[in-house]
């Protein structure tokens, strides 16, 4: 799904550039050792291929609809299963043009993908708090590095826990509880960088972009210099 993603088309489309792609669950310029080099990086052709060499080799085949099926032998029976499930999402128009643009990428490389819109109530109160989703597209804001725990530690699983991905990995968890009582930045730094690998080993999730803040300031102010919020 992370292949199959051109998460540059949804920065372009839906963002209008204002934004930029991620691939980490540590919000860019948050922390030093970030660098966010775009050299070497596969183009999302390269990116493609390897996602249909990977179904291909896990045995998915496209059926006679033009989506992926894999047929399993259990107790010498025969059962086809489907590669489809939903994105569940907000009814805001930022959300509901990214479903529709990843829903796209999968269905071009055979998953059959459902959009179900609710408004920000219902999602929060009927969606995420039951944890009753297939997947769930939907936004963190992370004001600080120790807002970290509360969106990945395996104790934030349930509501009222941020823990969405339902992510569980006890390293992930002594990482993040180690670096949120250590106090050199060093030491704490490479502490993040740990978690950022044991996160892109695992792929709970699929991070797709952080939005820049638009900040518009009369002309007749001067000398304002921000680059960072």
């Amino acid at each position: 799904i992370n292949l199959a993603i051109n998460k540059d088309n949804i920065v372009r489309d839906v963002l209008l550039g204002y934004g930029v792609v991620i691939d980490s669950p540590i919000p860019p310029n948050m922390i030093n050792y970030q660098k966010l080099s775009k050299e070497n990086n596969p183009s999302y052709e390269e990116n493609i291929k390897k996602a249909q060499d990977l179904l291909d080799k896990d045995g998915w085949k496209k059926g006679t609809d033009g989506f992926l099926e894999k047929t399993i032998t259990k107790n010498k029976k025969k059962t086809t299963t489907s590669l489809e499930f939903s994105i569940s999402t907000g009814n805001a128009p930022e959300l509901v043009k990214t479903a529709q643009l990843i829903k796209q990428d999968l269905e071009n490389i055979g998953m059959k993908v459902t959009i179900k819109t609710f408004e920000i109530g219902d999602l929060n109160q009927g969606i995420i708090r039951p944890r009753k989703y297939d997947a769930l597209l939907f936004g963190q804001i992370i004001n600080h590095e120790s807002d970290l725990f509360a969106f990945w530690h395996s104790s934030q699983r349930k509501d009222p826990g941020l823990n969405i991905a339902m992510y569980t990995n006890a390293k992930v968890d002594k990482i993040l509880e180690d670096a949120s009582i250590t106090v050199d930045e060093a030491t704490r730094i490479k502490k993040y960088a740990q978690f950022e690998d044991e996160i892109k080993k695992d792929m709970p999730a699929v991070f797709l972009y952080s939005p820049d803040f638009i900040y518009i300031v009369s002309k007749n102010i001067q000398g304002f210099s921000i680059d960072h919020i």
